[in-house]
């Protein structure tokens, strides 16, 4: 699932960048730009975000200051991990909880942006919830492994 998740959110980065230099274009060359290529690449940001945060995760490819973790040795380095681990799994499951309560009840009230598209606010918030499901089983199959290490 992270494979698919992360050659979508590829793509949309490639059609991203399209968008953007498109607009830049059309609104320097021709005083004309797109108008709807703001909304579409805040929207494409956000599935991008959710979309890779689970193969993120895993790799440890995310941004993350280790100065004291790497200082530390043995148990106290396992059991700072494992706490870090139970706090990133705790919102997940918030992300996964709440996200999926607020896009059902935008999509029950028929919320739509109010911009040029009009785009239903429950299409654009349905992929926190969904992004937060492989995030949330990485969570669970590194702390497998932490416990399974002596």
């Amino acid at each position: 699932m992270n494979q698919v998740f992360v050659f979508l959110a590829s793509v949309m980065m490639a059609g991203l960048m399209i968008i953007v230099c498109l607009d830049l274009t059309l609104r320097y060359f021709f005083n004309d730009p797109l108008i709807w290529g703001t909304e579409v690449t805040e929207i494409l940001l956000l599935y991008i975000t959710f979309l890779g945060a689970a193969w993120v995760f895993r790799e440890e490819a995310h941004v993350a200051i280790d100065v004291f973790l790497n200082k530390m040795r043995g148990a106290v380095k396992k059991w700072v991990t494992v706490f870090s681990l139970f706090l990133t799994g705790i919102v997940a499951v918030v992300l996964i909880y709440y996200g999926f309560y607020a896009t059902y009840d935008h999509y029950v009230r028929g919320v739509y942006n109010p911009t040029i598209i009009e785009t239903p606010i429950a299409l654009m918030i349905v992929i926190i919830p969904l992004g937060s499901i492989p995030l949330f089983l990485e969570v669970l199959v590194k702390g497998r492994r932490i416990f399974k290490t002596p």
